[in-house]
């Protein structure tokens, strides 16, 4: 059976979510004659490794621990240093799951360098290198013959990105879609409780659905960065700073009630015609008729108009295990490729 050495960067939902996936999946990656051994778990303040690999229970361990807490058990670091933690674990795969950082995509974007330079596999969940670099990073992994997945970064719980890449022949004229979990959720909620945005989002966070901070989702920071991703993967890039950023912040409750009345629904909406070159993440009032109508809740849908149909993509936007089961099939794929 195939040994891959893995380090965890990276240890908020999507992180503690990968763990308890690796640890209660065991047996589906044995039956792919897969052996995954953790060797190393960051989080912000500290870091955990050992080089034969940490056990079960050591793994379960870091599982109890707040958030940032890592340093807090006998045997962590009480830093972070990933030249000290290659140099100790000798990882294969690296898996980025730090925050995304729409400033400056660090400290992923440096990470992610560093993992690649050291011969490392890459897997991640997060955009935001990506958004900065993301020809720079693909033609560093490709020139050292590595691979760099990253599937989980849009839809996070389907494999959309998956079914893009194999559309490679297709000449792709539109990207219009629902791409945002957080505002979809409170649009949603601002419908059937028949309020305004502002106490939508405030009981989104009481349910642990959206940030303390949630301007990133509302603010249409995330699903321009998705937005991003997705024409690197067509081959049309686009410059994130280019697209045009529409807040939810302050859509009425008088506009909410309208749209219902009107029969149609408010939606976060982000949109590039390649033709045009105009890319946009704005309110839309759509219309039943519309696919994007039906795309409620937890839920993102996306259609791709080609010059060979439209196509539409329907799947759950996110969460922490959803998301960590994606991330653990590119750890998988990965993996195979070097069995």
């Amino acid at each position: 059976m195939a040994e891959q050495r893995v380090v965890i960067v990276g240890f908020g939902n999507v992180g503690r979510g990968l763990v308890k996936t690796l640890l209660f999946k065991s047996s589906k990656l044995a039956k792919h004659g897969v052996n995954i051994v953790v060797v190393g778990v960051v989080d912000s303040k500290g870091m955990v490794y050992k080089p034969e690999g940490l056990r079960p229970v050591e793994l379960l361990k870091m599982l109890e621990t707040p958030r940032s807490g890592l340093r807090s058990l006998e045997v962590a670091k009480q830093y972070v240093d990933l030249k000290e933690l290659y140099e100790k674990t000798k990882p294969d795969i690296h898996v980025e799951l730090t925050p995304a950082n729409y400033e400056t995509g660090e400290p992923g974007l440096s990470n992610i360098r560093f993992a690649l330079n050291e011969g490392a596999h890459v897997a991640t969940a997060n955009k935001s290198p990506l958004v900065f670099d993301f020809k720079g990073l693909t033609e560093l992994a490709r020139s050292r013959g590595l691979v760099l997945k990253y599937t989980a970064t849009v839809m996070g719980a389907s494999s959309f990105l998956s079914l893009l890449d194999h559309m490679k022949l297709q000449d792709v004229y539109s990207v219009r879609g629902i791409l945002n979990t957080t505002s979809n959720i409170v649009l949603s909620l601002a419908h059937e409780k028949l309020v305004e945005v502002e106490r939508a989002v405030e009981e989104a966070i009481v349910l642990g659905i959206a940030e303390r901070d949630p301007s990133i989702d509302i603010d249409g920071y995330d699903a321009a960065a998705k937005l991003t991703i997705i024409s690197n993967v067509i081959g049309k890039p686009v410059d994130f700073k280019s697209i045009e950023r529409v807040s939810l912040r302050g859509l009425s409750l008088r506009e909410v009630v309208m749209a219902i009345k009107e029969g149609k629904a408010w939606k976060q909406v982000s949109s590039i015609d390649y033709r045009s070159q105009k890319a946009r993440v704005a309110l839309e009032k759509v219309e039943p008729g519309d696919l994007l109508y039906h795309v409620r809740g937890a839920m993102n849908g996306v259609v791709i108009e080609t010059d060979t149909g439209s196509y539409f993509f329907m799947g759950k936007g996110g969460g922490g295990v959803e998301t960590a089961h994606t991330v653990a099939n590119d750890i998988l794929a990965i993996a195979l490729r070097e069995v």
